[in-house]
């Protein structure tokens, strides 16, 4: 390969630290052992303190835990700077494979002290008073800008240090160390945490150190309802089926199945929403789920009308009568919004039934937002322009 053959053997260290950078990400598409090779020489061969991490970011990025590479990152994360120290953390925590470690070796154990140690800095715990030397008041007339400083000072190291500890019990978490304060940590990131981190957070709890606590799920289903990034609320509406068990032993069914039905119609994002169907479907709730859905459709309000509609385009419908109902509301509901839902989820679902395009194509003809949908939906079954 040319990156090993020529840029790896440059003079220039900034060329080789490019090199073995791309060659672990190229190794996570391509699988090579002449890369894990070459980016192992490179460890134990390079004089350059930069390409030796990331060389040892590399290596341990697509699982290979070299003794060496392990000890260099080690040592990086223990004087670095904290930028090379939440980058480290972040690729302990992306690495492939991390069981695959040796938890005995003295690397390890040097790893585990460390990052609890980062933890116990989080201000989510009290902290020692740190001995103080002599004091002196500054006089009256003193601008204030020195304590100003040296309150924001203390602030920014207060955000560093809790950032630090974040990211060390995910780590913690991936590598299944399951210890006392790495779950206080997780824990108090589901409350104060970014929304990363609290999503982060809730899927270490619930899939490495299997802790299903009521808060948790409580903290699940905030997450599925309240969640800014669609792939935050897909991440933890699929972590319901593990804590299935405990959602039941703690009396919180009803309210999931509520969050869960809420979820089919409300969400603004379709993917989430197939999400939502594929928990309901593993959670043996699908057919009580279909019978609070169509019961919607025979309600007196539009709105709970629409909504049966648009649940049914995601949970599906299997069953001529079904069908026939839906067709019914077509043709017959005194809604426009109505309507114009089962237009949109006969397109979703894909159905080409002879009543479906003939209804279709009556609706097609004219003008206004029913007809512009119900062309949309022909042309996407038949390919048909109206």
């Amino acid at each position: 390969m040319f990156l090993i053959n020529n840029n790896m053997r440059s003079d220039i260290a900034k060329i080789r630290k490019e090199a073995v950078r791309d060659l672990g990400i190229l190794y996570k598409t391509r699988p090579d052992f002449n890369v894990v090779n070459a980016l192992k020489e490179t460890v134990y061969t390079d004089d350059n303190i930069f390409v030796l991490i990331e060389a040892s970011r590399s290596l341990l990025s697509i699982g290979v835990w070299d003794s060496a590479a392990l000890e260099i990152v080690l040592q990086a994360i223990k004087y670095g700077s904290q930028g090379l120290r939440f980058t480290l953390l972040e690729t302990l925590r992306k690495s492939s494979n991390p069981n695959s470690v040796n938890k005995q070796s003295v690397q390890f154990r040097v790893l585990q002290g460390l990052l609890l140690n980062l933890i116990r800095r989080g201000s989510h715990l009290p902290q020692e008073q740190e001995e103080q030397g002599p004091t002196f008041t500054l006089p009256t007339d003193t601008p204030s800008l020195l304590k100003k400083l040296e309150k924001e000072k203390n602030h920014q190291n207060i955000a560093d240090n809790d950032t630090l500890a974040a990211h060390a019990a995910l780590v913690c978490a991936a590598f299944l160390i399951n210890d006392r304060e790495v779950q206080e940590c997780l824990l108090h990131l589901l409350k104060e945490g970014t929304e990363d981190l609290q999503s982060w957070s809730l899927g270490a709890l619930v899939t490495k150190l299997h802790y299903h606590s009521p808060d948790v799920i409580r903290a699940c289903l905030s997450q599925m309802k309240s969640a800014v990034k669609s792939e935050t609320r897909a991440a933890a509406t699929e972590l319901i089926v593990d804590l299935k068990l405990s959602i039941e032993n703690n009396g919180l069914s009803q309210q999931v199945f509520d969050v869960l039905q809420l979820m089919l119609y409300d969400d603004c994002c379709r993917e989430v929403r197939q999400t939502v169907s594929k928990v309901i479907t593993s959670l043996g709730l699908h057919s009580k789920m279909l019978q609070v859905v169509v019961r919607k459709l025979d309600d007196i309000n539009e709105d709970v009308r629409g909504q049966g509609v648009m649940s049914l385009s995601i949970l599906g419908i299997k069953g001529k009568s079904l069908l026939n109902q839906l067709l019914d509301i077509l043709e017959l509901d005194s809604s426009i919004f109505v309507r114009i839902q089962v237009m949109r989820a006969v397109k979703e679902l894909n159905i080409v039934d002879r009543r479906v395009l003939r209804l279709l194509r009556e609706r097609a003809r004219g003008a206004g937002p029913m007809c512009k949908e119900a062309q949309i939906a022909l042309f996407a079954l038949t390919g048909e322009i109206e």
